[in-house]
């Protein structure tokens, strides 16, 4: 069999292969097409022809240096020439594979296709491995997976055997060869006549989803790749760092910075109250659309719900990010995640100065709760050099009390946090004790005795009932009655998909409950940038605010912006604008849940938005730049 024949049946394997796991991304997003009343089965068709091309792109990288080491080997009889060929195809290709397979489990998860930011928990292996093994959702990738591996290796198998040097003139097998040699470049560049295929040119449909499902996740995490090289070797440019630090101050009131950060300025309070103690309590994937005022039906939260309805409460509130890290980033310090960067790791960890650094200024202790190990997300390293005394994690719980790669359940941690939060109390000092939950979050352990029709109810009812258990408990505690609490979580839970970022991943519950309290439903726009502004305006303690955080209870912000990896959006009581570090995607009326693109019928719209974005992103990269973001050193 020629090299050609060869190359040309790998195309169509590999078609198949990469097809197939695209099918089973569509099955699983199915209702997102479906439901959204304008896609038809043309333009679902049309996303798999386009899918094809990108297939074959991807295919075509691949094969051009086994096609030639085919050739070679026509011309030669080496055999070297061959078994190079055909480990570099197995290999290269089911590499390509496991990357289709893992991408529906990613996107699955975050809505989006798989890039480098997936492969940033790799210096952690035992934990990526210990949740990819204890998730029973995603052992079903191995099955198809080693199933196309195997048949994959077999028929690669079958080709290579039948493969003598080809008995034709080398004159034919010149003009073969060259004519075949051309198809592969074309298949390379995606197109004929036109520019190489993009990836923005899989962008264009109204629905999201089809748009991406076109993509080829080997072509994503390529371009991922590209941007990370570019943005190591290019600063963030989406404006004059001028203008955004202008406009920037403009928005926060800021006249005359205090020092050398151009966004500090100072708070202060009339009035000095007896310190209070300060209990967040970061709720693991506690998503809006879970509770009862947000339209839930399950009864997954009835303590979160009945707390909802005591305490200062905001129902328009976003997280940072998608993550974990970004949560506690925005809570604490309130810096914007800067699109894919993690801002808890580097090689020299930045020090802040926000709410626990403040706080420890004015003599309070300061203490944060991990249920796992302190190593993921560099959380250990971060938060002692940010503000946190003291750091509890796995190391400080009995070994019987691990339930999994994530350690200690909720019910166990908080109950853990509340004796040491005892111990603390009775030092006299005020307290700002962080407790991270997690049991809302894969892979799941629940007790028998917490009831559900699946475990994604179970989970959330667990962490409810936990919560519950230990706000009831902090009752009878004697510091409870001067303590400020504060419920939010640490990003939302991805459901149901309209837009290009997924709205339920960043719309969260916020709860301020102090004894005494009059409750409120606040429906101002919100992030968890504000959180820690508004937890000092509660304790009526001045401070310097060198943050991007702003008081809500006296301000009002025009827009938040929250953070999806690779895109930004940005929302107001009306409008959400997305968009990347390359281009505006869409602007898009939600709160009407209309899909229409509106940016060329609102450009005025559209223009405030991404200038509100961008300017603060462009001035957070500034301040972090020149490592203004903490106190200056007398």
């Amino acid at each position: 069999m020629s090299a050609p024949k060869i190359i040309f049946k790998i195309y169509l394997v590999s078609a198949l292969i990469f097809g197939f796991f695209r099918s089973l991304l569509f099955f699983y997003h199915k209702n997102e097409v479906f439901d959204d009343g304008i896609s038809t089965w043309q333009d679902i068709v049309s996303s798999f022809v386009m899918g094809l091309r990108y297939d074959l792109l991807v295919t075509g990288f691949v094969v051009v240096i086994p096609y030639l080491l085919l050739v070679a080997y026509d011309f030669t009889a080496k055999k070297f020439l061959k078994k190079t060929a055909f480990w570099w195809l197995f290999v290269l290709l089911s590499l390509g594979f496991m990357l289709a397979a893992g991408n529906v489990t990613y996107y699955n998860k975050f809505y989006q296709p798989i890039t480098l930011k997936a492969f940033e928990w790799f210096d952690q292996p035992a934990v990526v491995l210990g949740m990819i093994f204890q998730e029973p959702k995603y052992w079903f990738m191995f099955i198809p997976f080693g199933l196309v591996v195997f048949l994959f290796y077999r028929l690669l198998n079958g080709l290579f055997i039948q493969t003598p040097v080809t008995n034709i003139s080398i004159k034919k097998k010149s003009v073969l060869y060259f004519v075949f040699f051309v198809l592969i470049f074309i298949s390379i560049r995606g197109t004929v006549l036109h520019a190489p295929l993009r990836a923005q040119d899989a962008f264009t449909q109204h629905n999201n989803f089809l748009n991406e499902l076109k993509l080829n996740p080997v072509f994503v995490l390529e371009k991922s790749y590209e941007n990370f090289v570019k943005d190591k070797l290019h600063p963030i440019q989406l404006m004059p760092v001028n203008e955004a630090v202008a406009y920037v101050q403009k928005q926060l009131h800021v006249d005359k910075p205090v020092n050398a950060n151009p966004i500090s300025r100072s708070c202060d309070f009339d009035s000095v109250r007896k310190p209070r103690n300060v209990v967040i309590v970061l709720m693991e994937s506690m998503a809006a659309w879970k509770m009862k005022y947000f339209g839930n039906t399950e009864n997954r939260t009835p303590f979160l719900d009945s707390l909802f309805m005591q305490g200062i409460s905001f129902s328009n509130m976003y997280s940072n990010g998608v993550h974990t890290y970004a949560g506690i980033y925005g809570v604490h310090y309130a810096y914007p995640e800067i699109f894919d960067k993690h801002p808890l790791k580097g090689v020299d960890v930045k020090q802040y100065y926000g709410l626990p650094q403040i706080l420890k200024q004015k003599a309070y202790q300061t203490a944060f709760f991990i249920p796992h190990n302190k190593d993921f997300d560099n959380l250990g390293a971060f938060l002692s050099k940010n503000g946190f005394d003291k750091i509890y994690f796995e190391k400080d719980y009995p070994k019987d009390s691990i339930r999994n790669v994530w350690g200690v359940d909720d019910h166990f941690l908080l109950n853990f946090a509340l004796k040491k939060i005892d111990r603390m109390a009775r030092q006299n000092k005020a307290f700002l004790a962080t407790i991270l939950t997690i049991s809302d979050h894969g892979p799941f352990y629940i007790p028998d005795y917490i009831k559900g029709d699946d475990d994604y109810v179970r989970a959330t009812r667990f962490a409810d009932w936990s919560l519950r258990d230990f706000f009831n408990k902090a009752r009878k505690r004697s510091w409870f009655d001067n303590t400020l609490f504060v419920f939010v979580a640490d990003h939302g839970e991805a459901y149901r998909r309209k837009y290009p970022v997924p709205l339920t991943y960043n719309h969260i519950p916020a709860i301020f409950y102090y004894k005494g309290v009059q409750p409120v439903i606040i429906e101002k726009t919100a992030g968890q940038l504000d959180i820690f502004p508004m937890i000092m305006h509660l304790l009526q303690s001045s401070y310097i605010n060198m943050s991007f955080g702003q008081n809500l209870f006296k301000d009002t912000r025009p827009y938040i912006y929250f953070n999806n990896d690779k895109e930004y959006g940005i929302i107001d009581d009306n409008y959400l604008l997305v968009l990347d570090r390359h281009k505006t995607i869409g602007l898009y009326r939600y709160k009407e849940g209309d899909l229409t693109n509106y940016m060329q019928q609102e450009p005025e719209k559209t223009q405030e938005m991404e200038t509100y974005l961008k300017a603060h992103i462009q001035t957070a990269q500034y301040i972090l730049d020149n490592n203004l973001q903490t106190l200056p050193t007398p």
